[in-house]
């Protein structure tokens, strides 16, 4: 542990710092300590509705921290406001070498402090719903650092939307790619786009599925693509499809699939390629959301410096919303663009 004051002093005094999100209902899901940026390198804490998670990164966490302690403070300090469950995840931040493979103790079902939590737990933001799940393997199901950027995004949809409705046009077609379990398509499906969400994992498009009926929205109206992002991409242009919307939030490495032919995924090697192929299927005025949590590509401007080589010139950048109150002060936080070509 660093000098100065104890976990426990510096987990009360970042909750006071997110006193109005805390206390707001905007959301059950945030970020409550915030690594470097709240005074302990390598340790965060995420809460989930009913249940926390205290993550601590290999090699930076401070070795004096005990986690058992710190599992029972962050248990004591929110319990009032609804948390019954504290569970820990160790956080190897290269996992490339892993195969897909986590230690067993994150698929623990017993918490750190407090009482068992169901698998799957609801949370609530911006009057969504999504399912997590705690001790699932290294991710929950939900990216809590893009919660304003689905809300932003969602609400373009929702302009665009109306006008098509006034025109008698069809809705907004937004195109998700590395989908995942699916949030973004989600807001912009409750926004009143047309969705396609591209995943090559089963499992995770299934997640998205339910997703999608915790919110009133019958999956059976949206396309859901078992793919690899470029293999729908060749195939959406041999079908001539194009999108008004497409969100492009990649992992920052994923082994290659043999299999099914698919080579590794690398964002620093690969972003570029990524954008070249995803402009092609805009439609005319469309947007494209780029993001990455890729350390190396959190750096201000490099980010928009691989979109420029994937374009071969500079595109027209629209706003976005400021990093959320929970993610600031986080030198490594995640790096997003919006942006057209025209």
């Amino acid at each position: 542990m660093p000098d100065g004051p104890s976990f426990e002093k510096r987990f009360s005094a970042s909750l006071d710092r997110r006193a109005a999100l805390f206390a707001s209902d905007v959301t059950d899901a945030m970020r409550l300590f915030n690594g470097h940026a709240d005074g302990i390198d390598g340790v965060y804490v995420d809460r989930y509705g009913p249940g926390a998670v205290l993550i601590l990164h290999d090699g930076r966490a401070p070795e004096s921290l005990s986690p058992g302690h710190a599992a029972d403070d962050i248990l004591r300090f929110t319990s009032q406001a609804g948390v019954r469950s504290v569970y820990i995840k160790p956080f190897a931040r290269d996992r490339s070498g892993l195969g897909g493979a986590h230690p067993e103790s994150l698929t623990e079902p017993t918490p750190a402090a407090g009482e068992a939590l169901d698998q799957a737990v609801l949370i609530r933001e911006y009057g969504l719903r999504f399912e997590v799940r705690l001790y699932d393997g290294y991710s929950t199901g939900l990216f809590l650092d893009q919660r304003e950027n689905r809300r932003s995004l969602a609400a373009r949809v929702a302009s665009l939307a109306a006008d098509a409705n006034r025109r008698s046009e069809p809705p907004p077609a937004v195109l998700n790619t590395f989908s995942y379990t699916g949030a973004f398509s989600v807001a912009c499906a409750a926004a009143g786009a047309a969705t396609t969400s591209v995943d090559i994992s089963p499992r995770y498009l299934e997640w998205a599925k339910r997703n999608f009926r915790h919110n009133g929205i019958n999956p059976d109206g949206h396309r859901f693509a078992r793919m690899d992002t470029f293999e729908f991409f060749a195939y959406a242009n041999r079908k001539g499809l194009r999108y008004d919307l497409i969100i492009l939030d990649p992992p920052s490495f994923s082994a290659a699939n043999r299999r099914r032919k698919i080579p590794a995924w690398s964002s620093i090697e690969h972003y570029p390629r990524l954008i070249a192929q995803a402009v092609g299927l805009l439609s005319p005025g469309g947007l494209v959301f780029a993001s990455t949590n890729t350390r190396s590509l959190t750096v201000p401007g490099r980010l928009e410096r691989l979109i420029e080589k994937g374009l071969g010139r500079r595109p027209r950048s629209c706003e976005l919303p400021q990093r959320p109150l929970d993610f600031a002060g986080d030198p490594d936080a995640l790096a997003a663009v919006l942006f057209s070509l025209a």
